[in-house]
């Protein structure tokens, strides 16, 4: 279906659990949300800081199947902040994509969803193919406004956010997914019950997280509960957390059936991963050119996107990443973080090969 089509009728799910998920390349087939298709079952996390459009084409041009801009405050939306707003924008090359919307009051999250899938009629964005709602993300300044995580602690609430939230983008013929974590507490178990409510809501597919969110992102993933989540649905799940390594999604899939997996941490300096998922084989590191090649590839977007000044300060994470794991020395590092624009940035990684 083409975004706002204004198609409001059911669509069907697509769950292939005929696919085997130990089976090489199982990851590449595609599966559909709602009526959207989704051409392989490598989704890329949203990420606050991280998920801007130069890094989702970057994941994107590595293969992932699904990206999600970073999280969109439903307030800030209402309220006409601009930087919100820019959040919204992606380019064509990045579909499909989901917009992810955090809130705790179903009647501002409705009207946030309204206004994203107005974008094309009042501020020239492009309306996006799905709407993601956070109720996962366990940072303090979002917990503490009732949104992200703190939703699993008030399920009726939680339900009643997902349920207008579907109804303002049934409008516009939008499948709507959800991101939840485990619980609030370690060893809870809200995810499942919350499961099956919100598919009563008419959320097509759930993301599950099976952390608690006091855990932040310590510990291991209990994928038993991903498992759980998998049997009382009949909608996609997308399995997340320690999707680490192609070994590690394998198995996370043998145990769960999810439909999918999310990576997140497991790219960060490392959209390789995003290859061997979708071959079904562990890929090698590259050599350092090649890596260097990439980090010169994401600048380059980050420039288009941000410009040089913005653009060279967003890539400091990510030379870390990059280059870390290639053995350059840690003082190397630093003096390339501290090129002072774009180019300078540029011409210091070129560098660092004899470029």
């Amino acid at each position: 279906m083409k975004p706002g089509s204004g198609d409001t009728s059911p669509a069907p799910v697509e769950v292939s659990e005929e696919v085997d998920a130990s089976g090489p390349g199982s990851l590449s087939t595609p599966f559909t949300i709602g009526s959207v298709p989704i051409p392989n079952r490598v989704v890329l996390a949203p990420m606050a800081g991280l998920t801007t459009s130069a890094y989702r084409r970057h994941l994107r041009a590595h293969g992932a199947g699904l990206v999600t801009t970073e999280m969109v405050s439903a307030y800030g939306l209402c309220h006409g902040n601009k930087r919100t707003h820019d959040y919204l924008h992606f380019l064509e090359e990045e579909r499909p994509i989901a917009v992810q919307l955090f809130g705790d009051v179903p009647e501002v999250m409705a009207e946030a969803a309204r206004l994203v899938l107005s974008q094309e009629r009042v501020r020239g964005a492009a309306v996006p193919d799905l709407l993601d709602i956070n109720m996962g993300c366990p940072v303090r300044k979002v917990m503490r406004t009732g949104a992200g995580a703190a939703l699993l602690a008030e399920p009726d609430r939680a339900v009643a956010v997902a349920a207008a939230v579907v109804e303002a983008a049934g409008k516009h013929g939008i499948p709507v997914t959800v991101k939840v974590r485990s619980g609030m507490q370690e060893g809870e178990r809200t995810a499942v019950e919350l499961a099956s409510r919100l598919e009563g809501a008419g959320v097509a597919a759930i993301g599950v997280h099976p952390r608690a969110a006091v855990q932040h992102y310590r510990g291991l993933a209990d994928h038993t509960v991903t498992a759980e989540v998998v049997r009382v649905v009949g909608i996609p799940v997308i399995a997340s957390g320690d999707v680490m390594s192609v070994s590690a999604a394998r198995e996370i899939r043998e145990a769960t059936r999810a439909t999918a997996v999310m990576v997140a941490r497991g790219v960060a300096g490392d959209p390789w991963l995003v290859d061997g998922l979708l071959a079904g084989v562990p890929l090698p590191r590259p050599a350092l050119p090649e890596v260097i090649a990439e980090l010169r590839a994401l600048l380059a977007l980050a420039i288009e996107e941000m410009g040089p000044q913005r653009a060279v300060k967003w890539m400091w994470r990510p030379v870390g990443w990059y280059l870390r794991p290639s053995r350059v020395a840690p003082a190397t590092i630093e003096r390339v973080r501290r090129a002072a624009d774009g180019d300078a940035l540029d011409k210091a990684l070129a560098a660092l090969c004899g470029g």
